[in-house]
């Protein structure tokens, strides 16, 4: 038996127009929303023909699934007064609500139009997170398309409740921690975590996977906590202390690379660690700084449990040992390493982080000295140093392939030269060519810059002040 249903002549236009109004709803598009330094925030900016000045603002007039495009310059403190009340100054919350800058708790993505070198978010030393994520799913820079976060507690923050974030192309440096993540299943890809005074990346919860990110010159690399994190193609150089550190179970570490730090290379921790893979990661120049009573470890194992190592490469062919190699060290019972195989040669990693970009610019009261190329060039620009804790990084922007820093002392002695490092940024930790602490004074300074042609051109030489 079939039923059927008739609709009365007068109701067909009632229906009709409510399924008009179900399918507007269903179809409205994702807008896009603007900010610029040239921006005023008010509750209908966003238009590129009337930015908002605050990402705060965009954030509040966007709708979730949105999309934020900021334009270059300075976001946050604008004065240096660390009140965050005047015109244009995002929102900050500090000393109480989410202790934050820019509160992100919709879906939305997030983006610059120029790149974390020109886009500066700076939260001026107060104790804040620069940037709080409190929503799954949102997307925080895109490659060529992150941001500087600067001069706060955590560079960038997300909260325990949030699940598949993905940041990528963007610059933590200068702050307590750079990347400092809670919850699941986030990615983070070619960001870089540089002159924070305590980890690079701080992560916990589980299933997060990192990606050509790269922790220079901090106090701590890269540590996590959980279970089922994933690492492959990151960079731990010249940190304080470790260059990777982790506690839990399932994590993957595969081609990534602890070159320099002053703590091991890979440091696991005092707790239960199963099924951990380690393979095909670079460890020397590690530990050159007493740690914990050991020196010279690309590997510290001080978990209790038997770990495997092998296929990695530990500074020369014949495998871990003593100088130019490191070591692995076991500490505890029931801590052994299994290293054999070991990887003969050096294997080639590719980080892919914002110093692939035109350079990071912190903006400040920097002195730059601009050196013009060839017209198909993009100028070079020598930044002024910015000075942490634990280092000094000297950064050049421009068509650079390779930094080298000179210092001198006012007898005109000189007391370092690092020679030609790749990349466009360096970390000197005030160690003199003995590897002994500069003291504190007055010194000069040279940078030389090599282009991807193997020119070289140097700054003039410049006044540093060393104070720790």
């Amino acid at each position: 038996m079939t039923l059927t249903t008739r609709v009365h002549p007068s109701v067909l236009p009632m229906l009709l127009a409510l399924l008009a109004i179900v399918g507007m709803a269903v179809f409205v598009e994702a807008k896009t929303l603007n900010v610029a330094n040239n921006g005023i925030d008010s509750a209908t900016c966003g238009d590129k023909s009337s930015p908002c000045r605050s990402i705060s603002q965009a954030i509040t007039n966007a709708s979730s699934g949105d999309k934020i495009v900021v334009g270059p310059g300075r976001y946050g403190d604008l004065d240096g007064d660390t009140d965050f009340d005047d015109a244009g100054e995002e929102k900050a919350e500090v000393g109480s609500g989410c202790f934050c800058m820019i509160r992100v708790y919709k879906q939305l993505t997030i983006v610059s139009r120029d790149g974390a070198g020109a886009t500066v978010l700076a939260a001026g030393g107060a104790d804040i997170s620069v940037v709080r994520i409190a929503a799954s799913g949102v997307v925080f820079g895109k490659k060529k398309k992150g941001f500087t976060l600067t001069h706060g507690r955590d560079g960038l923050f997300i909260i325990n409740a949030a699940q598949g974030v993905r940041v990528e192309g963007n610059a933590a440096i200068a702050n307590d921690n750079g990347f400092h993540v809670f919850g699941s299943e986030h990615q983070l890809t070619g960001n870089i975590a540089s002159a924070n005074s305590f980890d690079g990346f701080l992560f916990l919860g589980s299933g997060h996977v990192l990606s050509g990110n790269v922790a220079s010159a901090n106090g701590g690399g890269f540590s996590f906590l959980g279970k089922g994190h994933v690492l492959t193609g990151n960079l731990a150089s010249a940190n304080g202390t470790q260059g990777f550190a982790f506690i839990g179970s399932g994590h993957v570490l595969t081609g990534n690379a602890a070159l320099g730090n002053r703590g091991p290379g890979i440091a696991i921790n005092d707790a239960i660690v199963e099924s951990a893979t380690i393979t095909k990661n670079n460890l020397f120049g590690n530990n050159s700084s007493n740690f914990g009573g050991f020196t010279n470890c690309g590997l510290l194992n001080r978990s209790g449990d038997p770990i495997n190592a092998s296929d990695n490469f530990w500074g020369a062919a014949s495998g871990p040992g003593s100088d130019p190699a490191d070591n692995v060290c076991n500490s505890g019972a029931g801590s052994t390493t299994t290293v054999a195989p070991p990887a003969t040669k050096e294997f080639k990693i590719k980080t892919l982080t914002p110093v692939d970009e035109p350079g990071l610019i912190v903006p400040a009261d920097s002195e730059q000295s601009e050196i013009s190329q060839a017209p198909s060039s993009m100028p070079i620009q020598f930044l002024k140093e910015i000075q942490t804790k634990e280092a000094l990084l000297f950064r050049v922007t421009g068509n650079v392939s390779a930094l080298r820093l000179e210092v001198i002392d006012l007898a005109g002695r000189k007391i370092y030269d690092s020679g030609f490092v790749n990349g466009q940024e360096f970390s000197w930790t005030r160690m003199d060519v003995g590897y002994k602490p500069v003291a504190n004074g007055v010194y000069l300074y040279q940078l030389t810059a090599r282009d991807r042609e193997d020119g070289e051109i140097s700054s003039e030489l410049r006044k540093l002040v060393v104070r720790r």
